[in-house]
């Protein structure tokens, strides 16, 4: 395994790691406070991890190309931050 892939991995597990606690954190607010926007934000968090996830996943194991993997990857931080845009200034 050459040290790119290797160090690709390791930034993947890491924005995952603090992508899942981003949005944990989130969620638990969202339970004690019952606030819309710690709702959104845990959303918007969760979107944006599962899409740089999902990129990696689909160029390593399903073949798609790297322009195929960054369209959905930008998309999905696109949606990600929406959504965190959200969470400040739509709701409550």
């Amino acid at each position: 395994m050459n040290f790119e892939l290797l160090l690709l991995i390791l930034l993947k597990s890491c924005i995952l790691l603090v992508g899942l606690v981003l949005a944990y954190l989130s969620l638990k607010s969202y339970n004690k406070t019952k606030s819309r926007n710690m709702f959104f934000l845990a959303i918007g968090f969760s979107i944006i991890t599962a899409g740089s996830v999902i990129a990696g996943l689909s160029f390593e194991f399903l073949g798609f190309s790297l322009r195929q993997v960054n369209i959905v990857e930008s998309s999905m931080i696109l949606i990600g931050f929406i959504m965190l845009l959200y969470s400040i200034y739509g709701t409550d």
